[in-house]
């Protein structure tokens, strides 16, 4: 059991039988009045996002994430296989489950699959991955590298993203796993 006061972000709570990660804190005292801690948790099970308000001495339920490194290994067909790097088990998960991370997912790079009691929770990505843009037009001359002008491309696995006018198809491109932007060009 933790107080709100000490729920910082990060950790995952337990609230009315659903998980929650703390993924923003603040701190409001009112001159004399009580502390409240207002949180932004996303719930571990559906991917959403809500806002909830607690005094600063109410009890919360903390939990830990049983967590394991895995080998992405292939997706076919609506299915992601992975493989436990320590104990040579895979795991098969659906389109449905994996959600949008199925666009940041590459053949032979790990992850950490999360799970509560036996449950997939969900993976943790790298902050940013390198992917190839297959497809986009072509840079137009006067396109220079300040990146005020962008455009959209395909990377490999199917994310359609914003690049800067100087990006052309074959090049590779850092991509932020959480916001899904272009961050740079590879080197």
């Amino acid at each position: 059991m933790k107080t709100a006061f000490e729920a910082k972000p990060g950790t995952v709570l337990k609230i009315d039988d659903t998980l929650f990660f703390v993924s923003k804190w603040e701190y409001h005292r009112a001159g004399r009045g009580a502390t409240t801690i207002k949180m932004r948790l996303k719930n571990l099970f559906n991917g959403g996002m809500t806002d909830r308000t607690f005094n600063g001495e109410d009890k919360l339920d903390d939990v830990i994430l049983d967590r394991a490194r895995f080998e992405y290994l292939y997706g076919a067909g609506g299915t992601y296989a992975f493989m436990n790097q320590a104990t040579y088990e895979q795991i098969e998960l659906d389109d449905e489950t994996i959600g949008d991370m199925k666009f940041f997912l590459i053949e032979g790079e790990t992850v950490d699959i999360q799970q509560f009691e036996g449950k997939f929770v969900g993976l943790v990505l790298p902050t940013n991955v390198k992917l190839e843009i297959v497809e986009c037009e072509p840079g137009v001359k006067g396109n220079t590298a300040d990146g005020k002008i962008t455009k959209d491309a395909v990377t490999n696995t199917g994310l359609t993203i914003k690049v800067p006018g100087f990006v052309n198809q074959g090049d590779f491109v850092i991509v932020n796993t959480e916001s899904g932007e272009y961050q740079e060009r590879a080197k």
